[in-house]
């Protein structure tokens, strides 16, 4: 019997609210945006897919300048917050950095299709690296972000998702007027626009469709291309907002003066052994082993 996705969409916002302090108010009092109208019927789920895939499809390469800010409750319940300043690059389908120099833990975090790795060295100088292959069920709430570089990419609403892989009917649901799909084998589940089948909430979800992740995405700015000459139209959310379920934490990232050009974007910030390296980390992390590596 296929969940209904529509009621756990719902129903994880109720939950990941309990707790709230009002005091220290971190999270928003709902992570649905506003409604729209939209009286068109439900379109078929290979055309939406298509449609979104289209609007990142000619993205890539992207750089933009990021601002990271952390916010959370502690131990005491005392609002806390750190933020940093630093570069976003990505080339599709999965490769993606995420650099923050200026945090008091700041952070270089990654992927490449194979690997995804984060870089703690402003802290104890530990560099985390996990395979794709190997991503099923790992912990990462120590890591200092708490989204996956290897998940990244889909959560921001820039990787490619095939759309001739349905899912069960109902394929696509509306839920305030957007449509609401949930895309086979990828653990995700998205809200798009019907206007523009741009995301404006996308979660990350367990094997019983409950949300474990939240990220929501708005404010979509232009990307500038590298030829001002060249005919252009791909935009990027400007301000992405995520949310661990459970939690009174959020995580804002801010993107500003993206440009699309592969000059901007040099090799070696995808290659996790250059990085590892030059970064002169202290101490290695095998995500799939789970055991502390000292480096030699």
């Amino acid at each position: 019997m296929r969940r209904p996705r529509v009621g756990l969409f719902v129903c994880v916002i109720a939950v990941s609210l309990v707790g709230c302090n009002p005091d220290n108010k971190i999270l928003p009092d709902t992570m649905l945006p506003d409604g729209v109208v939209d009286d068109a019927p439900l379109p078929g789920y290979t055309e939406l897919i298509e449609r979104y895939n289209a609007t990142a499809e000619h993205l890539s390469p992207t750089r933009a300048d990021a601002r990271v800010d952390l916010v959370w409750i502690d131990d005491k319940g005392k609002k806390k917050n750190e933020h940093g300043d630093g570069r976003f690059m990505f080339i599709k389908p999965s490769r993606v950095v995420l650099e923050v120099e200026e945090f008091g833990r700041g952070f270089w975090a990654g992927a490449d299709g194979e690997r995804y790795w984060f870089f703690d060295f402003l802290d104890k100088r530990i560099a985390y690296v996990g395979r794709f292959e190997d991503l099923d069920g790992k912990d990462i709430e120590n890591l200092p972000l708490p989204v996956n570089p290897a998940d990244l990419l889909h959560v921001l609403g820039l990787a490619p998702i095939d759309p001739s892989v349905v899912p069960d009917a109902p394929a696509v649901e509306r839920i305030r007027g957007y449509l609401l799909v949930e895309p086979p084998g990828l653990g995700l589940r998205m809200l798009l626009d019907p206007a523009t089948a741009r995301p404006v909430r996308v979660d990350l979800i367990d094997e019983l469709g409950r949300s474990t992740l939240i990220c929501t995405l708005k404010d979509p700015i232009p990307v500038r291309p590298a030829d001002l000459e060249e005919m252009f139209g791909g935009e990027i959310a400007s301000r992405v907002d995520i949310f661990m379920t459970g939690r009174e934490a959020r995580m804002t990232l801010t993107l500003k003066k993206p440009i699309h050009s592969d000059k901007h974007i040099r090799e070696p910030y995808f290659d996790f052994d250059k990085l590892y390296k030059a970064l002169r980390m202290k101490e290695l992390v095998d995500l799939d082993r789970v055991e502390i590596a000292p480096v030699e």
